[in-house]
């Protein structure tokens, strides 16, 4: 894997402009050399390039098909991996509430440049989805953006089904001569000249339990991003102490300086960079370990007594404490809820 950080984007998302630019009857490779990019690197599998020379490649799509609309060409040409393991847990997850949030969590395996862009608005009359950009350094092309929004949309879709679709869309351009194929491509009212890039959804459809919802493929897709993640954020201690706790929760014996160890800091060091981050380890187990139950608790298949094991807790009753705790309910009776 190629690492360019802080700010790169996952090849196999720029793979997707690649393969739009060819289907214009352009020739990929040529815009690749002009934005300074490696061609090969679309072959090898988790690579990155730098988001700044990615700008650019957009740039010259447009520039050079002359559509507008390219975000939409790109976006329909996606497949599960283009999100790498994130995509498989998107479609795997419980809901699109909990699809979307974990993407807050790990989008920056799509783009690090945009880490923290990516927000959730909520209300009982509707569900936003915002792209806020004001603090990138660099901001992306429109058709980024409108790229990005037309994925979430697609994603939505397929673990959805064929009838979801927006209540609204809030673009920040000027209304383009291709006004037409975005009401078509989204199937809901358009607004131009706004603040964000947002997608509005109908929170019904949002919280639906999803057909295509497997928590056995949630955990273990969310464990490749965490490892993905830690390797790629080498300045990010919390990310690396995720991971080496994620791994060691069976065995039940998670200890501080030995994961301080593991990722070469001393003890002392490690303290300090998550006091700076306000990330105390007991706070990053307790979190795993939440995260994680959910997840576990809504596979029939498994034992309460073996997802005790399998968090790290020495009883099972210790387990199912702590799971009140964290969702006021039991896990039998949250596990009956998430089956109904």
């Amino acid at each position: 894997m190629s690492h360019l950080t802080p700010n790169s984007t996952i090849a196999s998302w720029v793979l997707l402009i690649a393969r739009a630019i060819d289907d214009y009857g352009y020739d990929s490779r040529e815009l690749f050399a002009e934005a300074g990019l490696d061609y090969n690197l679309l072959h090898e599998p988790g690579a990155r390039y730098a988001y700044s020379s990615v700008c650019r490649l957009w740039e010259l799509a447009e520039a050079t098909t002359k559509d507008p609309c390219i975000g939409l060409q790109v976006a329909s040409l996606w497949h599960p991996t283009t999100l790498h393991a994130l995509g498989y847990s998107w479609l795997a997850s419980y809901n699109l509430d909990e699809a979307y949030k974990r993407t807050l969590r790990f989008g920056r395996i799509l783009n690090s440049a945009a880490n923290g862009a990516f927000k959730v608005r909520e209300s009982d009359r509707f569900y936003g989805m915002i792209f806020d950009t004001s603090q990138m350094q660099i901001q992306p092309a429109q058709v980024a953006q409108e790229g990005g929004l037309a994925l979430f949309l697609n994603i939505s879709r397929a673990a959805y089904g064929p009838d979801f679709k927006p209540v609204g869309v809030s673009l920040k351009r000027e209304q383009p001569d291709c006004v037409d194929r975005f009401l078509e491509y989204f199937g809901a009212p358009i607004t131009f000249n706004e603040v964000h890039n947002s997608l509005w959804l109908d929170p019904v459809q949002v919280l639906k339990p999803l057909a295509t919802a497997n928590p056995e493929l949630v955990r273990v897709n969310d464990q490749i991003v965490i490892d993905y993640l830690s390797h790629l954020d080498r300045g990010d201690v919390v990310s690396q102490v995720r991971a080496e706790i994620s791994a060691r929760l069976p065995s039940g014996h998670i200890d501080e300086a030995e994961i301080a160890s593991a990722i070469n800091l001393s003890l002392r060091s490690l303290q300090r960079r998550l006091a700076e981050q306000n990330m105390p380890f007991t706070r990053l187990l307790e979190d795993t370990r939440r995260e994680l139950s959910r997840d576990y608790v809504r596979d029939p298949q498994r034992s309460i007594s073996e997802i005790a094991y399998l968090l790290g807790f020495s009883e099972p009753g210790n387990f199912s404490r702590a799971f009140k705790r964290w969702y006021h309910e039991s896990p039998i009776e949250y596990r009956q809820k998430s089956l109904m």
